[in-house]
């Protein structure tokens, strides 16, 4: 219940102060990945939207994209699940043109050796995404990076 009304008045700030935002979000962002792991489902939404919201209003997607990917390397799992599906969120809201995706892949690829198969499912989700945005760059970028073309 904190967390979730936390995360309101965090949304809040965003909307009140909107472009204004921008140079509290380093700040923000490392906190809403860890609440990105957190046991309830609810918690783990709410932080992705938040996220989302950012980038619609306070930041570009990639400048919020610079700072998240150090969720991909985590602690937490279930935080770890949560870059790899709000990656796929933020493809399917403003696609591959703001964002750098050579950037993100190698993350990517990282993430299909996690130890967790939700991680795991999620990465493979994701490259999915990005696949289906870019096409056959993805593809080849794969390949030079030792993903096996089975895969």
């Amino acid at each position: 219940q904190v967390a979730l009304l936390g995360l309101d008045v965090l949304g809040a700030f965003v909307d009140r102060l909107s472009g204004r935002f921008k140079p509290y979000t380093g700040t923000v962002l490392l906190p809403l990945i860890d609440r990105m792991g957190d046991a309830k489902d609810q918690v783990r939404e709410q932080a992705q939207n938040l996220i989302l919201k950012l980038m619609c209003e306070a930041a570009p997607p990639m400048y919020i994209w610079e700072r998240l990917a150090v969720g991909f390397k985590h602690k937490n799992y279930r935080s770890r699940e949560g870059v790899c599906l709000c990656l796929v969120a933020t493809l399917n809201i403003y696609g591959a043109q703001p964002l750098i995706l050579s950037k993100l892949v190698p993350h990517l690829c990282l993430a299909f050796g996690d130890s967790n198969s939700q991680v795991r499912d999620a990465a493979i989700l994701a490259i999915v995404e990005v696949y289906r945005h870019v096409g056959e760059k993805v593809r080849i970028d794969l390949t030079k990076r030792g993903i096996p073309p089975g895969r």
